[in-house]
C-alpha cells in the first residue's frame, strides 16, 4: 500500500471509520503499520489531528494558555522535568494547560507523578475553568479526554511499537491552546511536527507561538548535557531555527545521571524537593526550559529576565503554592 500517494481528507475519512469502529482490527493494525512503513506522511499526521479533534472534549482556557509538553521515547528516564516546569511557569503569572498522560517509554510519567503527589485526574470543565481562573494552572489526562482512543488500545499493543499515536499527544490539547513548548526525542521528528504545526496553526486561524526543542543527547526537553535544537513556528510559519548552548546562558553542562528518575515515589519526592527551593542539577534544568517556556508565552522579552522570574518563582515559593492550590481544588493534601 503506498500511502504517500493520500492527502489529508483520504486520512481523515480512514481514521474516522477507524474510531467509527467500522473496520476489523486486523486492517488497523496493516494500516497503521503501512504508516509506519511509509515514514509517517505528514498528511497522515493531519488526517488523523482532523479525525481526533473532532471527537475530543473540548476545554475552554485562557486565550494566552501555555502547554508544556514531550512526545516522550527518549529512554534517558530522567525525573520529570516538563512537571516541574508546570509549577514553575504558573507561579511566573502564566496560565498552565498541561496535557498529559502515565509513562509509556519512562519509570515516571507526568500522570504518575500527579497520581503519587495526591493530584486527582477530572474532566469536569466547571472545576477545570476554576482552577485555571483561581490558580492558572490544570492538569489535562489524555485519557478522559480522548475516549475515542480506547478503541485502537489493543492494536496498539499487539503491535509493540511507536505508532503515529505516539506523536500525536502534544498536537491535541483539549483546551487548544495558542502557546506551547514542545519536546521530541528525534530532530527529523521535530522538522515533521514543525511542519505540521504550521499547517494546524492556518487552518485554526488564530494567533499562536510554538517552540519546538530537541536535545543533541535525543532528550525530548532542553538538554543541560549537550547542546539543543528550537525551531519557533509563529502564526503557521517557522520564523527560527537555531541552537541552545546552555553555557551561553549561565548553566553548567552535566552528566545524564545526575538527572535521573526511578518510580514515582523518588520522583515526586524530587519534584518537592526542588520546588521548596533546593539547588541541584534538577533545579538548573527546569529552570532552563521554564525560561524557555516563558520566551514561548511572550512573557519576558529575553532569556536572561525569563531565567531571573523562574528563580524567584521557585525562591519565593510560588511555584509551590501553585501545586498546593491545586491540590486543595483537587484533593485535601498540602506541601507546605
Amino acid at each position: 500500500m503506498d500511502l504517500n500517494k493520500y492527502n489529508i481528507n483520504d486520512y481523515t475519512l480512514f481514521f474516522d471509520q477507524i474510531f467509527d469502529d467500522k473496520i476489523q482490527k486486523k486492517d488497523v493494525k496493516d494500516f497503521l503499520l503501512s504508516i509506519n512503513k511509509a515514514n509517517m506522511p505528514i498528511s497522515a499526521f493531519l488526517g488523523a489531528i482532523s479525525s481526533l479533534r473532532k471527537r475530543m472534549t473540548h476545554i475552554n482556557a485562557p486565550k494566552n494558555a501555555l502547554d508544556v509538553c514531550g512526545t516522550g521515547g527518549d529512554k534517558l528516564n530522567t525525573l520529570n522535568i516538563s512537571t516541574a516546569v508546570s509549577f514553575v511557569v504558573a507561579g511566573c503569572g502564566v496560565c498552565i494547560a498541561k496535557h498529559g498522560n502515565k509513562a509509556i517509554s519512562s519509570n515516571s510519567g507526568s500522570a504518575d507523578i500527579f497520581q503519587e503527589i495526591g493530584i486527582k485526574f477530572t474532566q469536569d470543565k466547571n472545576l477545570i475553568e476554576e482552577s485555571f481562573r483561581k490558580n492558572n494552572l490544570c492538569f489535562l489526562y489524555a485519557p478522559l479526554f480522548h475516549d475515542s482512543l480506547k478503541i485502537i488500545k489493543e492494536v496498539r499493543i499487539e503491535i509493540d511499537q511507536a505508532t503515529i499515536f505516539n506523536f500525536l499527544g502534544p498536537l491535541l490539547n483539549p483546551a487548544n491552546v495558542n502557546y506551547q513548548i514542545i519536546g521530541t526525542s528525534s530532530h527529523e521528528t521535530m522538522k515533521k511536527m514543525a511542519q505540521i504545526i504550521c499547517q494546524n496553526q492556518i487552518e485554526l486561524n488564530q494567533e499562536s507561538q510554538i517552540y519546538l526543542v530537541h536535545g543533541f543527547d535525543m532528550m525530548d526537553e532542553i538538554t543541560l548535557c549537550d547542546n539543543s535544537y528550537l525551531t519557533i513556528c509563529k502564526n503557521g510559519k517557522i520564523i527560527k531555527e537555531s541552537v541552545i548552548n546552555p553555557e551561553d546562558i549561565g548553566f553548567k553542562k552535566i552528566k545524564l545521571e545526575k538527572i535521573q528518575g526511578k518510580d514515582p515515589k523518588y520522583n515526586a519526592k524530587k519534584l518537592i524537593d526542588l520546588l521548596n527551593g533546593k539547588k541541584s542539577p534538577y533545579r538548573d534544568i527546569v529552570i532552563i526550559n521554564a525560561a524557555y517556556a516563558l520566551m514561548a508565552v511572550k512573557k519576558v522579552n529575553n532569556i536572561s529576565e525569563a531565567i531571573n522570574l523562574c528563580h524567584k518563582s521557585i525562591d519565593n515559593k510560588l511555584a509551590l503554592q501553585k501545586l498546593n492550590n491545586y491540590l486543595k481544588i483537587t484533593s485535601a493534601k498540602s506541601y507546605y
